[in-house]
């Protein structure tokens, strides 16, 4: 039987992940090739990775959707509110955050309500059509809510 060290399970671990963080950047980039030309990504995407396993995210959807996130608003993480959510005792990491991102995708879903009523109409684009998953045009929609525009830059 084949015995490993703690230091060789841990390499071994630290491959997976690189493989784990490298398949979903992989994704991101076949769905937005605008993040393809990001020379910050893979880097950002790993620092994103070990910072949701250290706040105790362990599982995988919520590790994807962890770092879609940070694709694209870099860092979101560090914000004194999302850490002290995340932290917050009582319920694991990845029940808070899968929490924060069904209320994201709520507010993303729902323009209405956090923009207010223009001419009896929400302030947010009307699409909400098409089928492609949960994840189809949120890359847009989250650029528009946390205030990026879709053309140009890094942010």
């Amino acid at each position: 039987m084949l015995e490993l060290t703690t230091e060789q399970v841990a390499a071994l671990a630290d491959i997976d992940a690189k493989r784990f963080v490298e398949g979903v950047r992989a994704d991101l980039c076949k769905q937005e090739p605008k993040l393809a030309d990001d020379p910050t990504l893979s880097s950002r995407l790993w620092r994103a990775f070990k910072a949701a396993r250290a706040l105790g995210i362990e599982r995988d959807e919520n590790l994807a959707a962890f770092l879609r996130i940070e694709a694209y608003a870099p860092s979101f993480y560090e914000q004194p509110a999302i850490r002290a959510w995340l932290t917050r005792p009582g319920r694991s990491a990845d029940e808070r955050f899968h929490d924060y991102l069904r209320v994201m995708r709520w507010k993303i879903e729902h323009p209405e309500f956090r923009g207010g009523m223009n001419n009896g109409r929400s302030g947010g684009s009307g699409d909400r059509g098409g089928s492609g998953g949960p994840w189809a045009n949120l890359g847009a929609r989250w650029r528009g809510f946390i205030g990026r525009s879709s053309g140009g830059g890094n942010g």
